[in-house]
């Protein structure tokens, strides 16, 4: 993994599953504030990540067409409510989706890995040079998006990427 570290307040499985698809898959938009309640409230009792070290937060970018189909990006929601809180800037338009993939759910860890590679790039370098990051999105699974976001990252200048998503 290209990411330093990965941090989850919650497991992936019952209501927390059942929130995220609601927000994810059936929009409704809403529910970001209560979903990125949890990490916010996960940050404040454990400072996980210590937030003090870091510059901004990065969410994972959805493609054009994906977001044109899904009409929001759910880490976008969740990275503008935990900037908001913590007043630490929001960075949503340097990091984009170059190319579409098909979808994570089914695909197997080797197949997930494949199917992310090279699909994110920077429009700007300068503005991530020597930075402290928080990559944010809704679940970690195998680590495949964040990896490759976080080689991309790193890979233009980025000293260190943490990850923050709200399952696992």
């Amino acid at each position: 993994m290209h990411f330093d570290r990965a941090f989850s307040p919650c497991i992936y499985e019952g209501v927390v599953k059942e929130l995220i698809h609601k927000f994810k898959y059936e929009g409704l938009q809403q529910l970001g504030s209560v979903i990125s309640y949890l990490l916010i409230e996960f940050i404040h009792e454990f400072n996980l990540p210590p937030l003090e070290y870091f510059d901004m937060f990065i969410p994972i970018p959805l493609h054009k067409n994906r977001l044109r189909e899904r009409e929001f990006n759910q880490a976008q929601i969740l990275a503008e409510h935990l900037s908001k809180e913590f007043k630490l800037e929001l960075s949503s338009d340097n990091l984009w989706r170059v190319r579409q993939t098909a979808t994570q759910t089914d695909l197997s860890e080797e197949k997930r890995l494949l199917n992310v590679k090279n699909s994110f790039a920077l429009r700007d370098a300068s503005k991530i040079k020597d930075k402290m990051i928080i990559l944010v999105d809704d679940v970690l699974t195998t680590g495949a998006t964040c990896s490759e976001a976080s080689r991309v990252l790193k890979d233009n200048g980025a000293r260190t990427v943490f990850v923050l998503t709200v399952a696992n």
